[in-house]
């Protein structure tokens, strides 16, 4: 049976590698390559998507119902995949008052609604190729999300010889698409032994 996945990304950032699927004088945009995870990769692997189609927009909703409806689709999931892509994170608003962090900190939490469950979902760090087709920006001095940073090297000490030092599972675009259902599982791996993690919610 396949997982529900939910995916977090930066709708408009044209900063991502052109794929060939877009037309020539069209900018790509993380959301093109949403588009690939949930019209090929989801339905090949059996997996069902929990995020937003493409032109189902909640731009025009005010930001309450924003948050209800995006934790509606993350308590009902068990894997956050988050694009990662050279400006996904603008100087303001501040952090903690931007979506993407939000969605990865909900995805962590243990969630509870009337008496139902839901545990922390799998992380799954994808980054995107830049317009270059380089992924090394994500090495440049303070780029990133605190959230993920913070769910980085946080195995509990006395585990860290067979567990996986990172709770968020991180692969490139082309890792990805090469070994699609591989990364989930490694993602998968480490929510089945969440507790075995110190996870930071808050940043």
């Amino acid at each position: 049976m396949g997982n529900k996945i939910f995916i977090s990304y930066k709708y408009a950032d044209s900063s991502v590698q052109k794929l060939n699927t877009t037309y020539t004088w069209e900018l790509t945009t993380p959301r093109h390559y949403v588009d690939i995870i949930q019209q090929k990769l989801l339905p090949r692997y059996g997996h069902i998507n929990k995020g937003e189609n493409d032109g189902e927009s909640l731009a025009t909703f005010k930001e309450a119902t924003i948050q209800s409806k995006l934790a509606d689709k993350i308590f009902d999931s068990s894997i956050t995949i988050v694009l990662i892509s050279p400006n996904m994170k603008p100087l303001y608003p501040f952090e903690k008052d931007q979506w993407i962090p939000w969605e990865i900190s909900y995805s962590l939490r243990t969630k509870s609604r009337k008496g139902t469950y839901s545990n922390p979902n799998a992380i799954l760090e994808v980054i995107l190729p830049d317009i270059t087709g380089s992924y090394n920006y994500v090495n440049n001095y303070n780029f990133g999300f605190e959230i993920i940073k913070l769910n980085k090297n946080n195995v509990k000490p006395l585990l860290v010889s067979y567990l996986h030092p990172n709770y968020v599972v991180t692969c490139t675009w082309a890792q990805f698409l090469s070994q699609f259902d591989t990364w989930l599982e490694k993602a998968v791996e480490n929510r089945k032994n969440v507790d075995r993690y110190n996870l930071r919610v808050n940043f």
